[in-house]
């Protein structure tokens, strides 16, 4: 089966003044579907910028990166837009969830950028609100919940379109370990069940465990690759 994630010798350079930066260095990648994959890496590894590049958020200076079928590098700002609505959630960090909105229209807002009617984009918010847990949380705004819970409706928002792939920036950075456990199983359950592929970026040591594979980035590239059955001996 074709990989759903493909990069080929994928390349990012900055210039900064005189020097050019390699915050990608020539990366060659296959992602298979349904996969959990961990990118990880001390800062200034390249692990974000990989991750920016996967998504589509930013495009290469050299190489290819083959999504689902598409050549990202080949689309424009505005295509490469259209391609992540339909086709990729986000889990950040920070949850980016907008506070004058309840919970339920922080987990609609994708579908109301694809148009879905009023009616049917709550009802489609409220039955992910209710796979999250936070159903009953559903007319709070951002600052009646805890941190965790924000976490929750970002992910009910990551899933709210059922994207092929998700990808999640250091998702559990802002809570404490047990929260962080918690997100990440409820992460794992869902995603197992959906078939999503699912792609993290975490300098946590701990987050291989809930991965099937880990890369570690140095300087650009590839230092080492892990399977979890590994790293479990």
């Amino acid at each position: 089966m074709k990989p759903i994630i493909e990069t080929r010798q994928a390349e990012k350079l900055y210039q900064v003044g005189d020097s050019t930066i390699h915050a990608v260095d020539g990366i060659n990648l296959q992602v298979e579907k349904g996969e959990f994959l961990c990118i990880s890496g001390r800062s200034g590894s390249g692990k974000s910028t990989l991750l920016s590049l996967l998504a589509g958020l930013e495009s290469p200076t050299a190489g290819e990166i083959e999504i689902l079928g598409q050549h990202l590098e080949q689309l424009n700002e505005k295509e490469r837009s259209r391609f992540r609505r339909a086709h990729i959630g986000f889990v950040f960090q920070s949850y980016n969830l907008l506070p004058q909105f309840s919970a339920w229209e922080n987990v609609a807002m994708p579908l109301q950028i694809r148009g879905i009617p009023l009616k049917e984009r709550k009802e489609r918010a409220m039955e992910i609100l209710d796979l999250v847990g936070l159903r009953d949380h559903a007319l709070h705004k951002p600052t009646e919940l805890s941190g965790g819970q924000q976490q929750r409706i970002g992910i009910a928002r990551a899933i709210v379109t059922g994207p092929a792939i998700v990808f999640a920036d250091e998702p559990t950075g802002n809570l404490d370990s047990r929260t962080g456990q918690e997100v990440m199983e409820l992460l794992g359950r869902i995603f197992r069940k959906w078939g999503t592929t699912f792609i993290l970026v975490s300098h946590d040591e701990e987050m291989y465990r809930y991965t099937d594979r880990e890369i570690r980035l140095k300087d650009g590239k590839i230092e080492q690759q892990t399977l979890r059955e590994e790293r479990m001996l």
